[in-house]
């Protein structure tokens, strides 16, 4: 079974979703690769636009498939650490936040969703797993499509549901 890197937490206002991936990365590496254009290119998506612009968009692309652009608010940024921001579809919104930690050679990846009204962490959550590794894998030069999505969901379901009370 693959091994979970989250769990959730009980917040003021909800449910978070939190994975802390521990690696063999600087910490600018990391940061740049979840901020930057051409590192999400990498393993998750396209990035454009600018925050100083106010034109700051982004598409997942799964399979080959650009998803249609969402807007990305950043709400919090204190480059290299920190990043907290929204993307925003018709559908939804998505309160997401990265902090990036370490010494070169052991960068530290914290990635949170705190989740709002009909978000569903049991999907949610092995979703952010499974992209986290390709994160990893992209990091260390892999093929990101070795990465399968089917060890991920529906084995990571029993980690991110929520206890009955």
């Amino acid at each position: 079974m693959i091994k979970a890197h989250g769990s959730l937490e009980s917040t003021a206002d909800g449910v978070r979703i939190a994975i802390e991936r521990h690696t063999e990365f600087d910490p600018e590496d990391i940061w740049e690769a979840f901020t930057t254009a051409a590192g999400l290119a990498g393993w998750v998506g396209v990035l454009r636009g600018s925050r100083e612009g106010g034109d700051l968009s982004f598409s997942m692309v799964e399979d080959g498939q650009e998803s249609p652009p969402e807007p990305v608010q950043i709400l919090r940024c204190r480059a290299p650490h920190e990043l907290a921001f929204n993307t925003v579809s018709e559908h939804d919104t998505w309160n997401l936040g990265l902090e990036v930690s370490g010494t070169p050679g052991a960068g530290k990846i914290r990635f949170t969703q705190d989740l709002g009204p009909g978000q569903d962490p049991c999907s949610i959550g092995p979703g952010w797993e499974y992209y986290l590794e390709r994160a990893i894998v992209h990091l260390r030069g892999g093929d990101v499509a070795t990465v399968e999505w089917d060890r991920y969901y529906p084995a990571l379901v029993p980690v991110y549901t929520p206890a009955a009370g």
